[in-house]
């Protein structure tokens, strides 16, 4: 079954009560890519990870950036990196990277990106 990557959606700016909704999006953003990789390419689903981490310069420091991504076997194939702007709104960016299955070495993941 050949079917269109998911669509990334565009970045969204938010208070800082992030709400529900935008966590949804986040969840089904990363589930789309989970079941599109599973249908399009000869991997199994026990692979995938779904993780978040908080990010900052040094250990030491507490932050509200995190970033937030999934994984098939330590690979990550998109994140979302949500970050406070300077007028203290929350900022969440998306990326996806499917390029990436080629490190492990699937030949369709590394012909399908050549498309």
């Amino acid at each position: 079954m050949t079917s269109a990557p998911p669509t990334i959606p565009n970045p969204i700016t938010a208070n800082t009560d992030a709400n529900t909704e935008i966590y949804e999006t986040i969840d089904n953003f990363f589930l789309a890519i989970r079941d599109y990789v599973s249908d399009n390419y000869k991997v199994d689903k026990i692979g995938f990870q779904i993780d978040s981490y908080q990010l900052a310069r040094d250990s030491q420091l507490v932050t509200d950036n995190r970033i937030m991504y999934v994984s098939y076997r330590d690979i990550i194939l998109a994140n979302v990196l949500e970050t406070r702007t300077i007028s203290n709104y929350i900022r969440f960016t998306f990326s996806l990277n499917l390029e990436a299955l080629c490190e492990l070495q699937l030949k369709s993941a590394c012909s399908r990106a050549d498309e």
